[in-house]
């Protein structure tokens, strides 16, 4: 029953999608200016999809390979599994970009600005419910079909494929954006497509990552649960798929509730279909945790995550650019010049980190004593039960920022209220609660995976004092700011070469080999966690993924709240490779657990 039930909702969210995608659509305002928009931004995706193919297929080849002679020709087979499934979640999802960014602009320019606002909600709650709805069928399959044990073995070989095809797409996408955004001129618009599709990935990734974690935990679910409890660990590992099967028909409930509202602020009512849906993912969490696992404390834990989540996204507000706080400690820009407004900004970033690390912490603790490590996994398992959702908010800012450029370059002199300025600040208001939306769930889920490990390597003794131990977290604390300078550079390296594109002398082959810059990231990823390992064993495996999951979480909060200048670097770049690392710990976990370490 389960099983039908899982499907009929994820086919459900499909076919709302396909609606979704036909609506926006028959939106988009035909005449001259429009087509020549719609041309030049599906061009930019195009060219955006051409570079990702040869480096994907060459890490995903390099891996499975490494997979199959260290770890096991099964764990290898499901690895591709896992990043056929994220590849084609993304593909599917992505195929709203261009619309996404065509329909809100065309609508705003013809002074329709509540269908700008509505059309740009919505491509981006259809990239949510694509992806979540896809990879629910590839969750189902592999849930349902592999016994407890088959599960408990292959699983984290699964959420390292979804990890890399997260990371090579959302790199590369948000490189590819970040280099507009540096280069492009006055009478140009800045391309988004790798924002978008970046993001979306980011979101699929977690996406897995949470309900993979849930299923390593199972034995923990069965072994934590007293005397009176007769559930098995495959239902304890099945219980996260009913919770994103409801979240997802929740979910379309929430996306249908924003009109577009315009009252005082553009993005007023934006995030009450998150509210919406979260008490229905309540109520089927709470029943379904007591029919299937005898109690309702596991549907406590999956309301807990949620509960951190929604309160995160509503304070970020006051830290974003138009926040109470931005307001009255950003000194005008006009009297301090910008390095000063840059400086101020990045200390608000760093002041806004202690809400959302309040929250969920005291979330994960009350979750750790309800249900153990298994439900710090329901937790995050919540949170990203809303995927569809909460990417609407987040993709909702990115296409409005796109459609306001596009707006004030075909439409510069526009009348006021001028479109591009409401779209832009619907935008601005939206950017900081999406972004802790997906921030929350990234450091949820690394903190549910960072607890598997534990479990995977039965849970050792640690002496923060050894030397494997204290090697593990010196490096997984210096990889995280590592990993983000690496970012930036990519992002200057690809501006340079994207500056030669957009001038007279263009050369079709420096796209490609800017993104070069992205290669020591993709080595840094694997070769961190390696070293963590080989250095430490399992206790330095362990001691990394703790050090980096809490130091991620401080940077990512802090350049999630700093401005516009910082914000590349926070949950779609810097948290996906932390999750990467975190799965790489998991998968060869094993590996170290009969080798050892040097130490």
């Amino acid at each position: 029953m389960l099983k039908i039930l899982t499907l009929i909702c994820a086919l459900i969210g499909l076919l709302t999608a396909i609606s979704l995608e036909t609506w926006l659509r028959s939106r988009i305002v035909r005449n001259e200016t429009s087509a020549e928009t719609y041309a030049e931004v599906k061009s930019r995706n195009s060219e955006f999809w051409s570079i990702q193919y040869v480096p994907l297929i060459l890490i995903i080849a390099l891996i499975a390979a490494a997979l199959f002679v260290f770890v096991g020709h099964k764990n290898a087979a499901v690895f591709l599994g896992g990043a056929a499934l994220c590849f084609v979640s993304v593909v599917t999802g992505g195929t709203t970009v261009v619309t996404g960014s065509i329909s809100p602009s065309s609508t705003a320019l013809s002074g329709d600005i509540r269908t700008s606002l509505k059309t740009a909600y919505r491509s981006a709650a259809m990239m949510g419910l694509s992806v979540s709805s896809i990879a629910l069928v590839g969750l189902g399959l592999l849930f349902f079909l592999l016994k407890t044990g088959q599960l408990v073995d292959l699983v984290a070989s699964f959420a390292l494929g979804a990890s890399v095809v997260s990371l090579v797409i959302g790199l590369s996408g948000t490189t590819f954006s970040g280099a507009y955004a540096l280069t492009v001129k006055s009478d140009d618009f800045t391309d988004y497509t790798g924002m978008f599709i970046g993001s979306g990935a980011d979101h699929v990734e977690t996406y897995i990552l949470s309900a993979c974690s849930a299923a390593l935990l199972s034995g923990v679910a069965v072994d934590t649960s007293g005397i009176m409890s007769t559930f098995t660990a495959a239902s304890a590992a099945r219980y996260p798929l009913i919770v994103f099967a409801g979240g997802i028909i929740a979910s379309i409930i929430g996306i249908m509730a924003y009109r577009g509202y315009i009252v005082k602020r553009p993005d007023a009512g934006l995030t009450a279909g998150n509210f919406v849906a979260a008490v229905l993912i309540v109520v089927v969490a709470v029943y379904f945790s007591n029919d299937l696992l005898q109690s309702y404390v596991y549907g406590v834990c999956v309301s807990l995550g949620i509960l951190a989540s929604l309160i995160s996204g509503e304070a970020s507000k006051l830290y974003s650019v138009d926040g109470g706080v931005f307001k009255r400690l950003l000194p005008d820009v006009k009297k301090t010049g910008a390095s000063q407004s840059m400086i101020y900004s990045l200390s608000i970033g760093m002041i806004s980190v202690i809400i959302p690390a309040v929250l969920t912490t005291t979330a994960m603790i009350l979750a750790y004593y309800y249900a153990s490590f298994y439900g710090i996994a329901l937790a995050a398992v919540g949170i990203n039960s809303m995927t569809a959702v909460n990417y609407a908010v987040r993709g909702f800012s990115i296409n409005t920022a796109s459609a306001s450029e596009i707006t004030s370059v075909c439409d510069p002199e526009a009348e006021s209220p001028n479109p591009a300025d409401v779209l832009l600040t619907a935008s601005v208001n939206a950017d900081s609660v999406g972004k802790t939306y997906s921030g929350v769930a990234a450091y949820v889920t690394l903190v549910a995976m960072y607890t598997a490990l534990s479990a995977v390597i039965n849970n050792p003794a640690i002496n923060l004092l050894s030397t494997p131990v204290f090697t593990g977290f010196t490096i997984g604390a210096v990889i995280v700011f590592v990993c983000a300078g690496f970012i930036i550079r990519s992002i200057r390296l690809t501006s340079q070469v994207l500056g030669v594109r957009l001038s007279d002398s263009y050369d079709p082959e420096k796209r490609i080999n800017s993104l070069r810059g992205l290669l020591p990231m993709y080595l840094i990823s694997f070769v961190a966690p390696l070293t963590a390992g080989a250095a430490g064993g399992v206790n330095g495996l362990i001691s990394f993924a703790c050090s980096a999951s809490v130091t991620g979480m401080c940077v990512i909060f802090t350049f999630n709240n700093a401005g516009r200048h910082f914000d590349r670097v926070a949950t779609e770049t810097l948290g996906t490779v932390l999750k990467l690392m975190v799965a790489v710990t998991l998968v060869f976990a094993p590996f170290f657990m009969k080798f050892g370490g040097i130490f």
